[in-house]
C-alpha cells in the first residue's frame, strides 16, 4: 500500500514539475535532470504530429487523391519535423550564445525548446478536438497559433540567457522563426 502511494507522489511531483517547465519553459536550462529533458521531446514531436493530423484531415475532405495512407506519411513527417526543429532551435541559441559570449549549455537549452512546445501541444489538441466535432477548418487558426506561440516562448528563452547585446539575440530569434516557418511549409506543401 505504501509503495503505490510513493508512485502516486513521486507521479505528481513530476507532473507538477512538467506543468511548471511548459509555463516557464527558460527554468528547464536551470534543472539538470536528465529526466525532464528526455520527457521534454515528446512537446514538439506531438504537437508537430497533431498539426500534421489536423492538416491531413483537412486535406482528406477537399481532396479526391487524399488517402489515408497519405495521411499517414504526413503524421509520420510532422513527427520528424518537429524532432528536427527543436534541434535546429537549439542550434540557432547556441549559435546566439557564442555571438554575445554566452556559454549555452546546448543539451540543457534543448530541454527550453521542447517545453516551449507545451502550450502549443494543448492549443493543438483543442484544434483538433474542435475539428472532430465541428468538420471545421482548424489547421490555419489553431495550428499555426500553437506553433508561433511555442516561437514566442522560445524567444523568450533566448532572451533569458542573453545579459547583453539583446540585438544579436534578437536576430537570431528572428532566424529560429524562418527555420520554423520552413518545417510548416515543408509540411503544408508535402505531396503526399
Amino acid at each position: 500500500m505504501e509503495r503505490n502511494s510513493n508512485f502516486k507522489t513521486d507521479f505528481l511531483k513530476s507532473a507538477y514539475t512538467i506543468g511548471e517547465l511548459c509555463v516557464h519553459p527558460e527554468h528547464a536550462y536551470k534543472k539538470s535532470n536528465s529526466e525532464y529533458i528526455f520527457a521534454g521531446i515528446l512537446f514538439p514531436c506531438l504537437t508537430y504530429f497533431l498539426f500534421a493530423l489536423n492538416l491531413g484531415l483537412e486535406r482528406q475532405s477537399f481532396l479526391s487523391s487524399a488517402t489515408g495512407f497519405k495521411t499517414l506519411l504526413l503524421v509520420f513527417f510532422g513527427i520528424i519535423v518537429g524532432f528536427v526543429t527543436s534541434i535546429a532551435l537549439t542550434g540557432v541559441a547556441y549559435l546566439a550564445g557564442r555571438a554575445v559570449d554566452t556559454e549555452i549549455n546546448g543539451f540543457r537549452f534543448l530541454g527550453s525548446i521542447e517545453y516551449s512546445f507545451g502550450f502549443s501541444l494543448a492549443i493543438e489538441l483543442i484544434g483538433l478536438i474542435i475539428r472532430i466535432i465541428t468538420s471545421a477548418n482548424t489547421t490555419s487558426s489553431f495550428g499555426i497559433l500553437g506553433i508561433f506561440i511555442a516561437l514566442v516562448f522560445i524567444f523568450r528563452c533566448i532572451l533569458d540567457l542573453s545579459e547583453e547585446k539583446k540585438y544579436i539575440c534578437v536576430l537570431f530569434s528572428i532566424l529560429g522563426g524562418i527555420l520554423t516557418l520552413l518545417g510548416l511549409n515543408i509540411l503544408f506543401f508535402a505531396s503526399f
